[in-house]
């Protein structure tokens, strides 16, 4: 994976950061081996190094009875503290803000690390030297000799000496941090996942208070052209009111608590939205007489087929308005799903059709076909679509195509 175009002067997000947000762990909150990142560790642990440093000279002086001798003991010594730690971690820094293929980068960090433990054991050494020399020019007795080579049990402690040794100078160089380094692709990784799940339930969020702002619409405005239908027969023909009023009673009986389900983007099925048109033809049969005609047809193994609710029954709708109503005699109007071979995957259609008074200007941007196409831009995005068409032998063909989702889903 390449590295993430994240700059290195700027803090590293909570879940990526190598170390936790304590004092002696903030330059964690950087990219290792950047330059925050060694300055600020250099500063920290030589910080701890000058004061072993000052230390060491303080009891220097208290043994030797020399103040001056103790300050240039501690100076140096601090030093030598300081460039066992920082050397390392400043010379990667250095690598990893100019070199920009990752594999030259990671050789040439590892050579940093070695190259700070080299520099960091030359100052330790010109450290003790240094002290030495004082010690000897105050009668006290130099180094220890060493053991002799083939003296087997002082061969061991050598090697567990120059063990520990090396160890302390690898930590001392940021040796430790190699591992930080070499995982933080990974651990960009997983915050790109998690940053991209929460994008998603974010838009899926959003998404679901559109669909909401939507439906809520929807839903009083095919109240309300029920009711005005209803309310032109009441002077008119007051027992075919009676009954189409009480058909709108059992209508809403039927389908307000399955009309309430559904608000707030909830989920619902096909056999569900068929059975809501349905009942509104059956109403608008009553109000309309040998007038309307119907047809039906959804093949059982696609009623419990996930369907978005509320856009069904505005094709219905539009149907009854604009093209069994305005046209005089009898009127078919047909209803019907079925599955159809997609580009990728298959699709559900359904289709709205009727031979009515056909497509007249302006038809087709209305507020009921703009909320649907915006209720399947916010749900599928461009994976589905509404088209309005003109039928050959008059009328209007409603054709609504979207992903197949599987029963359940």
């Amino acid at each position: 994976m390449s590295e993430p175009s994240h700059p290195l002067n700027r803090p590293l997000p909570p879940d990526v950061a190598a170390g936790e947000a304590a004092f002696i762990q903030f330059y964690q909150q950087y990219a290792v081996f950047s330059l925050p990142w060694a300055w600020r560790r250099t500063l920290i642990f030589g910080s701890i190094g000058a004061l072993a440093g000052i230390t060491f000279g303080a009891s220097h002086g208290l043994m030797v009875k020399d103040w001056w001798e103790a300050i240039a003991v501690g100076v140096v010594c601090s030093l030598a503290n300081l460039v066992l730690v920082g050397a390392g971690p400043l010379l990667g820094a250095l690598f990893r803000h100019t070199i920009r293929p990752r594999a030259m980068q990671s050789v040439l960090l590892v050579g940093a690390v070695i190259c700070g433990m080299i520099l960091g054991a030359l100052a330790d050494d010109f450290g003790n030297e240094f002290h030495d020399r004082y010690m000897v020019a105050h009668g006290f007795d130099g180094p220890a000799a060493g053991h002799a080579l083939e003296d087997a049990p002082a061969i061991v402690r050598r090697g567990l000496e120059y063990s520990r040794i090396l160890l302390i100078l690898f930590v001392a160089s940021g040796g430790l941090a190699l591992h930080a380094y070499f995982s933080e692709s990974k651990r960009w990784a997983e915050h790109w996942r998690r940053v991209e799940i929460e994008n998603l339930s974010l838009q899926k969020a959003e998404a679901d208070m559109r669909l909401t702002v939507l439906q809520a619409q929807v839903e009083p405005h095919f109240l309300f052209n029920t009711l005005a239908s209803v309310r032109s027969l009441v002077s008119t023909d007051p027992q075919r009111a009676t009954q189409t009023i009480d058909a709108l009673a059992q209508h809403l009986r039927a389908t307000l608590p399955k009309l309430r389900a559904a608000t707030g983007a909830a989920q619902s099925t096909l056999g569900e939205q068929f059975a809501i048109c349905a009942s509104y033809l059956d109403l608008m049969q009553v109000r309309l007489g040998e007038r309307l005609r119907v047809d039906i047809r959804l093949p059982p193994e696609l009623r419990d087929i996930p369907f978005p609710p509320f856009l069904l029954i505005s094709l219905v709708e539009n149907a009854i308005k604009h093209g069994v109503e305005p046209k005089p005699g009898v009127t078919h109007v047909v209803l019907a799903a079925r599955v159809v071979e997609g580009t990728e995957r298959k699709q559900l259609e359904v289709q709205v059709e009727d031979d009515g008074a056909g497509l007249k200007l302006g038809m087709g941007e209305g507020t009921g076909l703009a909320n649907i196409r915006a209720q399947l831009l916010t749900r599928f995005a461009s994976a589905a679509s509404l088209e309005l068409a003109e039928r050959g032998a008059g009328g209007v063909l409603a054709r609504l195509v979207l992903p197949l989702e599987p029963a359940g889903a």
